[in-house]
C-alpha cells in the first residue's frame, strides 16, 4: 500500500504511480515505463525526455504513521485468529459434547484404518491407484 503525499490517498499494492492523481512515487517514469531516479532529466534506457512528475517526498514523521496504518489490518486479523483458536481450545476442554464427538470421530477413523491395513494387498493397490501419489505426477 502506498500513500500519495500530493492527493493524500492510499493506493493498494506496490504501484509505480498514484491511481488517483497519477503522480509517480519516488521515481520518474518515461512513456515506456522505465524507472529513473527523481533527479533524472532523460530516461536512462530509451533517452526519452518525456518523464513523469514524482509526488513530493513524504515527510519523515508521516512514514511511521503510514506503515502503522498499512500493517493494522494484518495485526487485527492475526489477533482475531488467536482469539478464535483460544475459544476453540476452551470449547474442546470444557464442552463434553464436543469431546464425545471427537472421540467418536477418532474411533471411526481408527476402525477404517484397521480395516484398510487388513485388506488383501490387491485391494489396497486398487484403492491406491484411485489417488495417484505426488511422485507419479512428476514427469
Amino acid at each position: 500500500m502506498r500513500y500519495c503525499p500530493l492527493c493524500h490517498r492510499l493506493t493498494a499494492g506496490d504501484p509505480l504511480f498514484c491511481s488517483h492523481c497519477g503522480t509517480t512515487y519516488d521515481a520518474k517514469l518515461c512513456p515506456s515505463r522505465h524507472i529513473n531516479p527523481r533527479q533524472a532529466d532523460v530516461c536512462s534506457q530509451c533517452g526519452s525526455r518525456d518523464l513523469s512528475t514524482p509526488a513530493p517526498r513524504m515527510p519523515l514523521w508521516l512514514r511511521p504513521v503510514v506503515l502503522a496504518v498499512s500493517l493494522l489490518p494484518g495485526v487485527i486479523l492475526a489477533l482475531l485468529l488467536v482469539l478464535v483458536a483460544i475459544a476453540m481450545l476452551q470449547a474442546l476442554a470444557t464442552n463434553g459434547q464436543v469431546q464425545g464427538q471427537l472421540i467418536v470421530l477418532f474411533l471411526i477413523l481408527a476402525l477404517l484404518w484397521w480395516i484398510y491395513i487388513h485388506l488383501p494387498k490387491f485391494i489396497q493397490k486398487a484403492l491406491r491407484s484411485i489417488w495417484p501419489s505426488k511422485k507419479q505426477d512428476r514427469h
